[in-house]
């Protein structure tokens, strides 16, 4: 049975605000807009909102599937809901797809840093380098890995000055006429956002490491909505910035947008941007191949050094064979269509599976 880790090892309630707002808040935003405007145009804003409150149910549903039950983690759970075969089966997938979101967001930025700065860099090298600094924040624990979320979540912060010469060139005029998109558009472009907006259903893994619990999932509604806000922002940002042709052609909007951004101490603030990216995406990072690795720990009682070391080395044989931009595309769209599954199949069917059992708490033969 998995043991609820002691006091000092623990974490303060409002850490779960950054937990989640940092496990969200990643590569997706450099170009998330493009997508739901393909799809519902310039009302997609609606979807953004539309996501975020499908999101916010999402946590509700983790924290309450965990009360019914009684059990600490996503991996005594399943094993009370489902038994000893399907609930070690169940816990694996999910390990596998935690695993698969690392590998989306760091061949994405990859590719980022390739086009846009070193254009002959091999893909290998960057994944070896980010995945050596990763294992040595996973092994020193999760009250590491929460610090440096805390930490790196304030650093968009230091790009806000760039939002200036976008709005000196906004045509507001790409936002009207309003409520033109029929509703089931806007639900499909919300349903593209899965990518940018996975990263609450971790909460399943590290519950156990948060103290005061009724406080941290008010903390954990707050991420979301933080989560949300910002990516209203700069949906309204790019959509009055760039007319609907230039979104077309554009791959990472915000990413581009930086370029038109010039200081006296500075010329190319887009590699600024690119530089601090690295570190907001490392959480995103960090925190799914951690809790990867914890479920891979407690189901094969194996110690954590062994499941970090094998994650880190599937990542990285992952990584590297998407080598085109088709290959990467095709990772990003399947993402789209596998996080549903677990984050709107998933957990909805776990609440409702411990509302139906009798028996709360326990295991099942």
């Amino acid at each position: 049975m998995a043991q609820t880790p002691p006091n000092h090892l623990q974490v303060p309630a409002y850490m779960a605000f950054f937990l989640v707002h940092g496990a969200q808040f990643g590569v997706g935003v450099l170009g998330f807009s493009r997508y739901i405007a393909e799809i519902a145009g310039y009302q997609s804003w609606l979807a953004v909102i539309i996501a975020g409150a499908a999101n916010q149910l999402i946590i509700w549903m983790i924290f309450k599937t965990i009360k019914r039950t009684q059990q600490p983690d996503l991996y005594m759970v399943n094993k009370t809901l489902f038994g000893k075969w399907l609930g070690s089966m169940m816990t694996i997938l999910f390990s596998l797809y935690f695993a698969t979101l690392a590998v989306v967001v760091l061949r994405t930025y990859i590719e980022i840093v390739q086009v846009w700065i070193y254009i002959e860099l091999a893909t290998w090298s960057i994944a070896l380098a980010f995945l050596l600094v990763a294992y040595y924040a996973i092994i020193k624990g999760f009250r590491v890995i929460a610090g440096l979320t805390f930490l790196f979540s304030f650093l968009p912060l230091l790009l806000t000055p760039t939002i200036a010469p976008v709005l000196e060139y906004a045509e507001w005029y790409h936002l009207y006429p309003m409520m033109t998109t029929s509703f089931i558009d806007i639900l499909k472009a919300s349903f593209i956002l899965t990518l940018s907006f996975a990263g609450a259903e971790l909460i399943f893994v590290y519950y156990p490491f948060l103290q005061d619990k009724e406080k941290a999932q008010q903390y954990a509604h707050l991420g979301s909505l933080a989560t949300t806000i910002a990516y209203l922002v700069i949906t309204f940002l790019t959509f009055i910035y760039y007319s609907a042709e230039q979104l077309k052609l554009t791959i990472w909007p915000t990413l581009s947008a930086w370029k038109i951004a010039s200081f006296v101490f500075i010329e190319r603030v887009e590699y600024i941007g690119i530089a601090i990216w690295l570190l907001v995406i490392f959480p995103n990072i960090i925190l799914t191949i951690w809790a990867s690795s914890r479920l891979l720990k407690l189901q094969f009682r194996i110690t954590h050094r062994k499941t970090v070391f094998f994650l880190l080395l599937l990542v990285f044989i992952a990584t590297i064979q998407f080598t085109t931009r088709d290959a990467i595309n095709m990772l990003n769209e399947s993402i789209n269509y596998i996080g549903p599954v677990f984050i709107f199949g998933f957990i909805p069917f776990l609440l409702v599976v411990s509302f139906i059992r009798k028996k709360k708490g326990g295991e099942s033969a």
